[in-house]
Protein backbone atom coordinates (compact mmCIF):
# COMPACT_ATOMS: atom_id res chain seq x y z
CA UNK A 1 0.00 0.00 0.00
CA UNK A 2 3.16 2.65 -0.42
CA UNK A 3 4.52 2.26 -3.98
CA UNK A 4 3.01 4.83 -6.25
CA UNK A 5 4.95 3.52 -9.75
CA UNK A 6 2.23 0.59 -10.59
CA UNK A 7 -0.75 3.12 -9.86
CA UNK A 8 0.55 6.13 -11.96
CA UNK A 9 1.62 3.97 -14.94
CA UNK A 10 0.13 3.96 -18.36
CA UNK A 11 -1.95 7.20 -17.13
CA UNK A 12 -2.70 10.04 -20.19
CA UNK A 13 -0.89 12.96 -18.16
CA UNK A 14 -3.68 15.53 -19.42
CA UNK A 15 -5.97 16.94 -17.21
CA UNK A 16 -8.70 16.60 -19.26
CA UNK A 17 -8.26 12.76 -19.40
CA UNK A 18 -7.25 12.27 -16.53
CA UNK A 19 -9.67 13.96 -14.16
CA UNK A 20 -12.94 11.95 -15.79
CA UNK A 21 -10.70 8.52 -15.91
CA UNK A 22 -9.89 8.89 -11.80
CA UNK A 23 -13.63 9.73 -11.10
CA UNK A 24 -14.68 6.71 -12.66
CA UNK A 25 -12.45 4.53 -11.70
CA UNK A 26 -13.53 6.03 -7.62
CA UNK A 27 -17.21 5.04 -8.13
CA UNK A 28 -15.92 1.53 -9.85
CA UNK A 29 -13.78 0.53 -7.37
CA UNK A 30 -14.40 -1.21 -4.11
CA UNK A 31 -13.38 0.44 -1.09
CA UNK A 32 -10.55 1.49 -0.15
CA UNK A 33 -9.41 0.71 -3.81
CA UNK A 34 -10.98 3.65 -4.96
CA UNK A 35 -8.14 5.93 -2.65
CA UNK A 36 -5.53 5.32 -4.76
CA UNK A 37 -7.71 7.05 -8.09
CA UNK A 38 -8.06 9.89 -6.06
CA UNK A 39 -4.59 10.00 -5.25
CA UNK A 40 -3.87 9.46 -8.79
CA UNK A 41 -5.87 12.27 -9.97
CA UNK A 42 -4.15 15.06 -7.71
CA UNK A 43 -0.94 14.14 -8.59
CA UNK A 44 -1.62 13.93 -12.12
CA UNK A 45 -3.58 16.90 -12.44
CA UNK A 46 -2.30 19.38 -9.35
CA UNK A 47 0.72 22.10 -10.36
CA UNK A 48 4.15 21.26 -8.64
CA UNK A 49 7.67 22.45 -9.14
CA UNK A 50 9.87 20.53 -11.29
CA UNK A 51 11.04 17.41 -10.49
CA UNK A 52 13.98 15.38 -11.97
CA UNK A 53 12.10 11.59 -13.57
CA UNK A 54 14.68 9.98 -11.60
CA UNK A 55 13.47 11.74 -8.17
CA UNK A 56 10.16 11.30 -9.18
CA UNK A 57 10.43 7.43 -9.07
CA UNK A 58 12.79 7.74 -5.96
CA UNK A 59 9.35 9.57 -3.92
CA UNK A 60 7.00 7.07 -5.92
CA UNK A 61 8.73 4.10 -4.51
CA UNK A 62 8.56 5.08 -0.98
CA UNK A 63 4.53 6.51 -1.91
CA UNK A 64 5.55 9.87 -1.90
CA UNK A 65 3.53 12.43 -4.77
CA UNK A 66 6.53 14.25 -6.20
CA UNK A 67 6.16 17.57 -4.01
CA UNK A 68 7.43 16.18 -1.40
CA UNK A 69 10.80 16.66 -3.22
CA UNK A 70 10.07 20.06 -2.26
CA UNK A 71 8.26 19.74 1.10
CA UNK A 72 9.93 17.63 2.87
CA UNK A 73 14.21 17.38 4.09
CA UNK A 74 14.72 13.81 2.99
CA UNK A 75 18.60 15.49 3.95
CA UNK A 76 17.91 15.40 7.80
CA UNK A 77 14.95 12.90 7.99
CA UNK A 78 14.73 9.25 6.35
CA UNK A 79 11.54 8.74 4.04
CA UNK A 80 10.29 6.21 6.77
CA UNK A 81 9.93 9.35 9.34
CA UNK A 82 7.43 10.79 7.01
CA UNK A 83 3.63 9.31 6.86
CA UNK A 84 3.84 9.06 3.13
CA UNK A 85 1.29 10.22 0.86
CA UNK A 86 -0.27 6.88 -0.14
CA UNK A 87 -0.82 5.81 3.47
CA UNK A 88 -2.68 8.93 4.08
CA UNK A 89 -4.74 8.45 1.49
CA UNK A 90 -5.52 5.12 1.34
CA UNK A 91 -4.98 3.97 5.09
CA UNK A 92 -5.43 7.28 7.01
CA UNK A 93 -8.50 8.26 5.60
CA UNK A 94 -10.64 5.56 6.75
CA UNK A 95 -8.81 5.05 10.08
CA UNK A 96 -12.20 6.83 12.22
CA UNK A 97 -14.23 3.79 10.46
CA UNK A 98 -18.01 4.77 9.46
CA UNK A 99 -17.14 8.36 11.59
CA UNK A 100 -15.19 9.56 9.34
CA UNK A 101 -18.64 11.15 7.30
CA UNK A 102 -19.95 12.34 10.61
CA UNK A 103 -16.28 14.76 11.19
CA UNK A 104 -15.89 15.68 7.69
CA UNK A 105 -20.02 16.84 8.06
CA UNK A 106 -19.76 20.27 9.25
CA UNK A 107 -23.10 20.18 11.11
CA UNK A 108 -23.10 16.90 12.38
CA UNK A 109 -19.57 17.03 13.82
CA UNK A 110 -21.07 20.95 15.24
CA UNK A 111 -23.69 18.53 17.15
CA UNK A 112 -21.27 16.31 18.30
CA UNK A 113 -19.58 18.56 19.95
CA UNK A 114 -22.41 19.92 21.79
CA UNK A 115 -21.13 19.43 25.62
CA UNK A 116 -18.77 21.78 24.49
CA UNK A 117 -20.60 25.12 24.04
CA UNK A 118 -17.44 27.70 24.49
CA UNK A 119 -15.75 26.33 22.24
CA UNK A 120 -18.16 26.21 19.40
CA UNK A 121 -19.09 28.82 16.91
CA UNK A 122 -22.77 29.90 16.88
CA UNK A 123 -24.58 27.95 13.67
CA UNK A 124 -27.53 30.19 12.92
CA UNK A 125 -29.17 27.95 10.29
CA UNK A 126 -28.27 25.85 6.68
CA UNK A 127 -29.34 27.25 3.45
CA UNK A 128 -31.32 25.24 1.94
CA UNK A 129 -34.06 25.85 -1.37
CA UNK A 130 -34.02 29.79 -0.46
CA UNK A 131 -34.75 29.28 2.95
CA UNK A 132 -32.60 29.52 6.54
CA UNK A 133 -33.53 26.00 8.35
CA UNK A 134 -32.28 26.86 12.05
CA UNK A 135 -30.03 24.95 13.77
CA UNK A 136 -28.98 26.33 17.22
CA UNK A 137 -32.29 27.44 18.74
CA UNK A 138 -32.21 28.92 22.46
CA UNK A 139 -34.86 26.41 23.74
CA UNK A 140 -37.25 23.88 22.65
CA UNK A 141 -40.75 23.38 24.02
CA UNK A 142 -41.35 20.85 26.71
CA UNK A 143 -44.29 18.87 26.36
CA UNK A 144 -45.44 20.64 30.10
CA UNK A 145 -44.60 23.90 27.87
CA UNK A 146 -41.71 24.81 29.76
CA UNK A 147 -38.63 25.49 27.55
CA UNK A 148 -35.84 22.50 27.47
CA UNK A 149 -32.76 23.52 28.96
CA UNK A 150 -29.16 22.34 27.73
CA UNK A 151 -29.17 23.18 23.84
CA UNK A 152 -27.60 26.76 23.15
CA UNK A 153 -28.66 28.84 24.95
CA UNK A 154 -28.20 32.28 22.55
CA UNK A 155 -31.43 34.15 22.31
CA UNK A 156 -30.39 36.90 20.67
CA UNK A 157 -28.80 34.23 17.66
CA UNK A 158 -31.62 32.23 17.63
CA UNK A 159 -33.77 31.67 14.29
CA UNK A 160 -37.55 31.06 15.40
CA UNK A 161 -37.68 28.88 12.01
CA UNK A 162 -37.42 28.48 8.40
CA UNK A 163 -37.30 31.74 7.07
CA UNK A 164 -36.23 33.47 3.85
CA UNK A 165 -32.38 32.94 3.94
CA UNK A 166 -31.26 36.06 1.83
CA UNK A 167 -33.06 38.57 4.07
CA UNK A 168 -31.94 36.95 7.05
CA UNK A 169 -28.58 37.14 6.26
CA UNK A 170 -28.66 40.71 4.98
CA UNK A 171 -30.52 41.91 8.29
CA UNK A 172 -27.88 40.16 10.25
CA UNK A 173 -25.26 41.69 8.34
CA UNK A 174 -26.17 45.33 9.67
CA UNK A 175 -25.01 44.27 12.70
CA UNK A 176 -22.72 40.75 12.74
CA UNK A 177 -20.23 39.83 10.02
CA UNK A 178 -21.20 36.10 8.80
CA UNK A 179 -19.55 33.05 7.73
CA UNK A 180 -21.23 30.74 4.83
CA UNK A 181 -19.42 27.09 4.04
CA UNK A 182 -20.21 24.25 2.60
CA UNK A 183 -21.83 21.69 5.08
CA UNK A 184 -18.73 19.11 3.66
CA UNK A 185 -15.58 20.06 2.17
CA UNK A 186 -12.03 21.22 3.30
CA UNK A 187 -9.05 24.02 2.17
CA UNK A 188 -10.84 26.55 2.53
CA UNK A 189 -13.13 25.76 -0.26
CA UNK A 190 -16.58 27.77 -0.46
CA UNK A 191 -15.64 29.60 2.27
CA UNK A 192 -17.21 33.21 2.21
CA UNK A 193 -16.89 35.71 4.97
CA UNK A 194 -19.75 38.26 4.35
CA UNK A 195 -19.42 42.02 5.48
CA UNK A 196 -21.44 45.03 5.74
CA UNK A 197 -20.35 48.86 6.76
CA UNK A 198 -22.61 51.77 5.63
CA UNK A 199 -24.54 50.01 2.86
CA UNK A 200 -21.71 48.03 1.47
CA UNK A 201 -21.08 44.47 1.41
CA UNK A 202 -17.94 42.40 1.14
CA UNK A 203 -17.68 38.84 0.08
CA UNK A 204 -13.89 37.69 0.91
CA UNK A 205 -13.10 41.02 1.20
CA UNK A 206 -13.87 41.93 -2.41
CA UNK A 207 -16.80 44.82 -2.67
CA UNK A 208 -20.26 43.19 -3.82
CA UNK A 209 -23.53 45.39 -4.41
CA UNK A 210 -27.06 44.19 -2.89
CA UNK A 211 -28.19 43.34 -6.16
CA UNK A 212 -24.98 40.80 -6.32
CA UNK A 213 -24.66 39.51 -2.80
CA UNK A 214 -28.53 38.85 -3.07
CA UNK A 215 -27.79 36.85 -6.31
CA UNK A 216 -24.85 34.91 -4.73
CA UNK A 217 -27.10 33.64 -1.40
CA UNK A 218 -29.66 32.51 -3.76
CA UNK A 219 -27.32 30.03 -5.20
CA UNK A 220 -26.14 28.83 -2.15
CA UNK A 221 -27.21 25.34 -1.27
CA UNK A 222 -26.43 23.17 2.07
CA UNK A 223 -24.55 25.85 3.06
CA UNK A 224 -24.04 26.77 6.99
CA UNK A 225 -24.55 30.09 7.97
CA UNK A 226 -22.32 30.31 11.53
CA UNK A 227 -21.11 33.15 13.52
CA UNK A 228 -17.80 35.13 12.64
CA UNK A 229 -15.04 34.16 15.00
CA UNK A 230 -12.72 37.55 16.39
CA UNK A 231 -9.50 35.94 16.88
CA UNK A 232 -7.15 37.24 19.55
CA UNK A 233 -5.02 40.31 19.39
CA UNK A 234 -1.68 38.25 19.04
CA UNK A 235 -3.05 36.65 15.84
CA UNK A 236 -4.24 39.84 14.55
CA UNK A 237 -1.28 41.65 14.98
CA UNK A 238 0.96 39.28 12.41
CA UNK A 239 -1.84 39.78 9.57
CA UNK A 240 -5.42 41.06 10.57
CA UNK A 241 -7.46 40.57 6.92
CA UNK A 242 -7.49 37.06 7.95
CA UNK A 243 -8.66 34.52 10.97
CA UNK A 244 -5.85 32.92 11.35
CA UNK A 245 -6.53 29.47 12.43
CA UNK A 246 -4.51 26.60 14.13
CA UNK A 247 -4.57 23.30 12.84
CA UNK A 248 -4.09 20.69 15.52
CA UNK A 249 -3.75 17.10 15.23
CA UNK A 250 -5.54 14.35 18.16
CA UNK A 251 -4.85 10.51 18.28
CA UNK A 252 -6.36 8.56 20.81
CA UNK A 253 -4.08 6.53 22.62
CA UNK A 254 -5.89 2.96 23.35
CA UNK A 255 -2.69 1.87 25.11
CA UNK A 256 -2.59 4.65 27.66
CA UNK A 257 -6.39 5.51 27.65
CA UNK A 258 -5.75 9.28 26.46
CA UNK A 259 -5.58 11.70 23.53
CA UNK A 260 -2.36 13.24 22.85
CA UNK A 261 -0.91 15.78 20.13
CA UNK A 262 1.37 14.56 17.60
CA UNK A 263 1.24 17.83 15.57
CA UNK A 264 0.24 21.47 15.82
CA UNK A 265 0.75 24.30 12.89
CA UNK A 266 -0.66 27.74 13.12
CA UNK A 267 -1.92 29.12 9.66
CA UNK A 268 -1.81 33.33 8.41
CA UNK A 269 -3.26 34.42 5.71
CA UNK A 270 -1.52 36.72 3.06
CA UNK A 271 -2.03 39.05 0.88
CA UNK A 272 -1.73 35.63 -2.00
CA UNK A 273 -4.82 33.70 -0.15
CA UNK A 274 -6.72 36.69 0.61
CA UNK A 275 -9.31 36.95 3.39
CA UNK A 276 -8.73 33.29 4.01
CA UNK A 277 -5.42 31.72 5.85
CA UNK A 278 -5.14 28.43 3.78
CA UNK A 279 -2.23 27.15 2.91
CA UNK A 280 -3.30 25.52 -0.33
CA UNK A 281 -4.25 29.18 -1.28
CA UNK A 282 -1.12 30.79 -0.55
CA UNK A 283 -1.15 31.22 3.21
CA UNK A 284 1.42 30.95 5.00
CA UNK A 285 2.11 27.45 7.73
CA UNK A 286 3.62 27.95 10.62
CA UNK A 287 5.12 25.07 12.88
CA UNK A 288 4.12 25.23 16.26
CA UNK A 289 6.15 23.53 19.69
CA UNK A 290 3.69 21.07 21.06
CA UNK A 291 5.25 22.14 24.93
CA UNK A 292 5.50 25.81 24.84
CA UNK A 293 3.03 26.74 22.18
CA UNK A 294 5.92 29.13 20.56
CA UNK A 295 6.10 29.48 16.69
CA UNK A 296 8.66 29.14 14.55
CA UNK A 297 9.19 30.00 10.96
CA UNK A 298 6.58 30.48 8.27
CA UNK A 299 6.73 28.28 4.74
CA UNK A 300 4.49 29.53 1.98
CA UNK A 301 3.93 27.40 -1.14
CA UNK A 302 1.69 28.13 -3.86
CA UNK A 303 3.17 25.80 -6.92
CA UNK A 304 4.50 26.10 -9.40
CA UNK A 305 6.32 27.85 -7.66
CA UNK A 306 8.98 26.82 -5.12
CA UNK A 307 8.17 26.58 -1.16
CA UNK A 308 9.94 29.87 0.63
CA UNK A 309 10.51 30.19 4.71
CA UNK A 310 9.65 33.54 6.71
CA UNK A 311 10.62 34.47 9.93
CA UNK A 312 9.08 37.49 9.62
CA UNK A 313 5.30 38.03 7.82
CA UNK A 314 5.72 38.48 4.24
CA UNK A 315 3.17 41.66 3.43
CA UNK A 316 3.19 42.96 7.23
CA UNK A 317 6.58 42.60 8.56
CA UNK A 318 5.15 41.50 11.88
CA UNK A 319 7.84 39.13 13.51
CA UNK A 320 6.42 35.67 13.46
CA UNK A 321 9.72 33.15 14.73
CA UNK A 322 9.27 33.23 18.78
CA UNK A 323 5.85 34.61 18.98
CA UNK A 324 4.16 32.41 21.83
CA UNK A 325 0.07 31.14 21.28
CA UNK A 326 -1.25 32.11 24.49
CA UNK A 327 -2.81 29.83 26.62
CA UNK A 328 -1.63 27.16 25.06
CA UNK A 329 -1.39 25.07 27.53
CA UNK A 330 -4.98 25.52 29.21
CA UNK A 331 -6.08 25.59 24.72
CA UNK A 332 -4.27 21.74 24.52
CA UNK A 333 -5.70 20.62 27.89
CA UNK A 334 -9.22 21.53 26.97
CA UNK A 335 -8.55 20.26 23.34
CA UNK A 336 -7.22 16.50 24.73
CA UNK A 337 -10.52 16.32 27.25
CA UNK A 338 -13.04 16.66 24.36
CA UNK A 339 -10.76 14.33 22.29
CA UNK A 340 -10.61 11.83 25.29
CA UNK A 341 -14.96 12.89 25.23
CA UNK A 342 -14.63 11.39 21.43
CA UNK A 343 -12.17 8.62 22.25
CA UNK A 344 -14.21 6.53 19.59
CA UNK A 345 -13.24 8.70 16.89
CA UNK A 346 -9.58 8.41 17.72
CA UNK A 347 -7.82 10.43 14.60
CA UNK A 348 -9.11 14.27 14.24
CA UNK A 349 -7.16 17.40 12.90
CA UNK A 350 -9.01 20.31 14.36
CA UNK A 351 -9.18 23.66 13.04
CA UNK A 352 -9.39 26.31 16.13
CA UNK A 353 -9.27 29.80 16.53
CA UNK A 354 -7.49 30.79 19.59
CA UNK A 355 -9.95 33.84 21.01
CA UNK A 356 -7.88 34.97 23.88
CA UNK A 357 -5.51 33.49 26.15
CA UNK A 358 -6.16 29.79 27.11
CA UNK A 359 -9.47 30.45 25.08
CA UNK A 360 -10.45 29.38 21.76
CA UNK A 361 -13.37 28.18 19.33
CA UNK A 362 -13.60 25.24 16.90
CA UNK A 363 -14.04 26.02 13.36
CA UNK A 364 -13.83 23.09 12.01
CA UNK A 365 -12.82 19.02 12.63
CA UNK A 366 -11.40 16.89 9.84
CA UNK A 367 -11.51 13.40 9.30
CA UNK A 368 -8.00 13.11 7.64
CA UNK A 369 -5.23 15.56 8.37
CA UNK A 370 -2.99 16.99 4.65
CA UNK A 371 0.36 15.38 4.81
CA UNK A 372 1.74 19.02 4.29
CA UNK A 373 1.68 19.19 8.05
CA UNK A 374 4.88 17.51 8.29
CA UNK A 375 6.63 20.71 6.41
CA UNK A 376 7.68 21.41 9.28
CA UNK A 377 8.27 18.31 11.23
CA UNK A 378 7.64 14.39 10.21
CA UNK A 379 4.75 12.78 11.81
CA UNK A 380 7.09 8.75 12.59
CA UNK A 381 9.78 10.47 14.56
CA UNK A 382 7.54 9.47 17.69
CA UNK A 383 7.34 5.85 18.62
CA UNK A 384 3.67 6.83 20.41
CA UNK A 385 3.09 8.24 16.34
CA UNK A 386 4.18 5.42 14.92
CA UNK A 387 2.57 2.49 17.15
CA UNK A 388 -0.74 4.94 16.80
CA UNK A 389 -0.60 4.01 12.75
CA UNK A 390 0.60 0.51 12.78
CA UNK A 391 -2.67 -0.07 15.22
CA UNK A 392 -4.87 1.23 13.11
CA UNK A 393 -3.24 -0.50 9.73
CA UNK A 394 -2.20 2.70 8.22
CA UNK A 395 1.59 1.84 8.17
Amino acid sequence: MTELPGLLRGFDPRPSVVAPAATVAEYLLPSPHERWAVLARDELTEPSPPVSPAKRRWLYRHGFRARAAHLYDFETYGPEEYLSDAARYVGAYYLNGPWRDAIDNKLLCHLLLSGFDEHRPSVYGLLKGGRLHPIDNSALPRSDGGPLAGVVARPENSVPSAVDGTDWVLDRLERDRLVCKRFKGGSGKQVLILASKDGEYTVNGDPRSEGELRERLGKLDDYLVTEYVTQAPYAADVYSPSVNTMRVVTMYDEESGEAFVPAATHRFGTARSGALDNFSQGGLSVGVDRETGRLGAGIQYLPPDLPEEFERHPDTGERIVGREVPGWEAIKADLLAIADHLSYIPYIGWDLVVTDAGEFSIIEANNNTSALIQVHEPLLREDRTRRFYKRHGVL
